[in-house]
């Protein structure tokens, strides 16, 4: 069956009886956007004080029982730290299970090599260089969970290896902190003032909905739509990233958990095939005055029903049903290639544009279904669904890489010249490079961390060794400390400075070491502060020589991604699947927009170039569906391939012509009108998908592979 069914052969007969003057089936109870507990703009100075609240109740528990190093408390509250409660419980259990995997792997590492330097640095490089690569195969906190399991062992690992006797002792105490910080974060997040993430992904929802009805009127209405479709497949990627972490915190979201990919996969379907309408009726005024007539009223008919459902004028079966009676008053394609005097080329785009538009409809149908499913609290998906992911083995391998070479390079400088701070540096650095592995600019954080560095030893060392040594007991302790740790977190609450509060934050609970009786050493706060600073700073160095993070590295792992995906459409094993190739691709493109400036022409036509290859493979795997085409859609998969693999246009050219040759044969095929019902609704389909193919085949080659020849000199030089 193909991908999309018809409107028509849904539910038949139901379009007989309804239409827009009758009254409309009303809508079910609508989702409602969720009213916070307090005003936003408060939520920054909340977050703070929270977090800082965190930290204090950390320090006095680590404190009362005597606990080794506080500072891991202290510092896993900010590393746990989410303004939405569901973040921070997400994020402390991959923790937890992050810590326990680098713990029991460190023990094991020191149990082997502890006295043998060189082969335990190589081990524990290995290690923690797989670790970061699988992080970059993962998403979300999984993600963050296994990059924890590898700088966790270089925590545990470097000092054990130092006291062999001692490493189940120091693994034991470095679990308990982490495990403390943890435990109080997530109580105060979710007891005092707590922001749901519920809250978060049901807004996110509604406004996936408000995209998909604007994006849908704007394209139904011929008007530019490009910054619609960038919006939402950047709203797409928010509700999958948002929901993977709110099943931690909501019962009643785990249970739905397939009405999110449902959600994902239907928001994907309009985009896409919406892209191909546009394209189509750009080409309306080429064809025939009664046509073009016929046309305009259901496209007229089409906006009022979508549009009076965004206003929760129509439940989704209303707006099915009246866009069922739209797609029945269609002008018929098949009077268009049944006309002696039209020629092949109007046929072609007047049935083209017939079937987009069918497509189209029943992909907003699809979307309305499954939101109103979301909306009621019902599973939108019988089996589960699961989403693939864009990943890249030239990404992974890099950046285990890099995270293994900051390890070795300190490593190696620590045991040459015996500094005494080496190990600090060494186990800072690989944490450093695998942690900046899993985020974005990555190249610019690791710069701007090296100057936060700097800025803030002066602030550190007033604090740490002036004012506390005159303060006495716990009170004013937290007097003289909470204010700072308080401007941490308010920075972290914010977009813009998170990454400089972040970084500040970890720098300040290093330098300041706090332990129930203070030693005061301005020497190793310098020591250490240095060490800091060349860990971050090797960081920078490694991301900007080993596969540095730019635009252009990051519309090229893009090429990858897609040559891979078309690859596995021409090959016959292992196939790859509609959802597949759709989830995988549409990541791909969320993290080429991120790297791109919306006002910059050129950005936006890479992007547009990308759509239209998740367009083009949509079809391919319609075609290639129907098992009456499979040697032409391998053929044009083999070309796009080749294009991709090699940035050749001519390959490109080569599938344009294969897919124009296909769809005028198709066209004669119906044309000759000896085709049973069943092959003759074949034979459309295909011509429509092949004249499609064509058409985004020539928008890609004419823009993406344009960008990329205009990047060459650059990447050159």
């Amino acid at each position: 069956m193909s991908a999309y069914t018809d409107i028509r052969e849904r539910s038949p007969g139901l379009g007989s009886r309804f239409s827009l003057a009758a009254s409309p089936l009303r809508a079910s109870p609508a989702l409602r956007p969720a009213r916070p507990i307090v005003p936003e703009r408060w939520i920054p100075a909340i977050f703070a004080s929270k977090t800082a609240a965190s930290g204090l109740l950390a320090l006095l528990i680590a404190f009362v029982f005597n606990l080794d190093q506080p500072k891991w408390a202290l510092l896993t509250v900010f590393i746990v730290a989410q303004p939405q409660s569901g973040l921070v419980l997400a994020k402390s259990f991959y923790r937890i299970i992050g810590t326990m995997v680098g713990a029991i792997a460190a023990l094991f590492l020191v149990s082997l090599f502890a006295q043998e330097p060189v082969l335990f640095l190589g081990s524990l490089a290995i290690w923690i260089g797989f670790c970061t690569a699988a992080s970059k195969q993962a998403r979300n906190f999984t993600s963050y969970g296994f990059v924890l399991s590898g700088y966790t062992a270089a925590i545990v690992g470097v000092t054990g290896a130092l006291a062999p006797a001692s490493a189940f002792d120091i693994a034991t105490a470095r679990v308990t902190e982490i495990s403390l910080g943890i435990m109080v974060t997530a109580l105060i997040s979710r007891l005092v003032l707590p922001v749901s993430l519920a809250d978060a992904v049901q807004n996110a929802v509604l406004v996936g909905r408000a995209d998909i009805v604007s994006y849908a009127l704007s394209a139904l209405a011929r008007r530019e739509s490009s910054q619609h479709r960038i919006k939402l497949l950047g709203q797409a990627t928010e509700i999958n990233r948002l929901s993977a972490s709110a099943i931690f915190e909501d019962s009643d979201l785990r249970r739905r958990s397939n009405s999110f990919r449902m959600l994902d996969i239907s928001m994907l379907r309009v985009t896409g095939i919406g892209r191909f309408l546009e394209g189509s009726l750009s080409s309306l005024a080429r064809l025939n005055e009664s046509f073009g007539a016929a046309l305009a009223g259901s496209l007229s008919r089409a906006s009022i029903a979508i549009e009076l459902w965004g206003r929760d004028g129509l439940s989704a079966d209303g707006l099915r049903q009246s866009l069922l009676e739209t797609s029945a008053s269609l002008p018929l394609a098949r009077a268009l290639y049944r006309e002696p005097s039209g020629s092949d080329e109007d046929a072609i785009l007047g049935a083209a544009l017939v079937g987009r538009l069918r497509q189209f409809l029943t992909a907003v149908v699809e979307f309305a279904e499954v939101f109103e499913a979301f909306s009621l609290g019902s599973r939108a998906a019988k089996q589960s669904l699961e989403l693939s992911l864009a990943n890249d083995s030239v990404d992974a391998t890099c950046a285990g890489l890099r995270a293994a070479v900051a390890l070795l390079s300190i490593g190696t400088f620590w045991i040459l010249t015996d500094w005494p701070d080496g190990a600090t540096a060494t186990i800072l650095g690989a944490v450093a490079t695998a942690r900046l592995a899993t985020m974005e600019h990555a190249l610019t954080a690791a710069i701007g961390g090296t100057a936060v560095v700097v800025l803030a030893l002066l602030p550190a060392f007033l604090l740490t060794d002036v004012l506390l040594p005159s303060a006495a007991g716990f009170e004013m302790f937290c007097l003289a400390v909470g204010p700072m740790l308080f401007f941490f977190g308010y920075l972290m609450a914010r977009p813009k400075t998170a990454g400089l509060g972040f970084v500040a934050a970890l720098y300040f609970t290093n330098v300041s070491a706090f332990q129930n009786r203070m030693n005061y050493d301005p020497t190793g706060f310098l020591n250490t502060s240095i060490a800091i600073a060349l860990a971050i700073a090797v960081a920078a160095v490694l991301f900007a020589l080993v596969n540095p993070d730019s635009p252009q590295y990051v519309r090229r792992r893009f090429i990858r991604i897609a040559r891979n995906a078309f690859m596995r459409i021409a090959r016959e094993r292992p196939r790859i699947g509609l959802r597949e190739f759709e989830t995988t691709m549409t990541e791909s493109l969320d993290q080429l927009s991120r790297t791109f400036r919306s006002e910059r022409r050129d950005d936006i036509s890479t992007l547009e170039a990308g759509i239209a290859l998740l367009g083009a493979g949509r079809e391919l795997l319609r075609i290639r569906d129907d098992r009456s085409s499979e040697a032409t859609t391998a053929d044009l998969g083999r070309q796009v391939v080749l294009a991709l693999d090699r940035h050749q246009p001519a390959a490109f050219n080569r599938a344009r012509r294969l897919a124009d040759e296909a769809a005028r044969k198709r066209l004669a095929e119906l044309r000759e009108d000896k085709l049973g019902v069943a092959d003759a609704r074949v034979a459309a389909r295909e011509m429509v998908a092949f004249a499609a193919v064509r058409d985004t085949l020539s928008h890609a080659s004419a823009i993406l592979l344009d960008a990329r020849a205009r990047e060459a000199p650059n990447h050159a030089a």
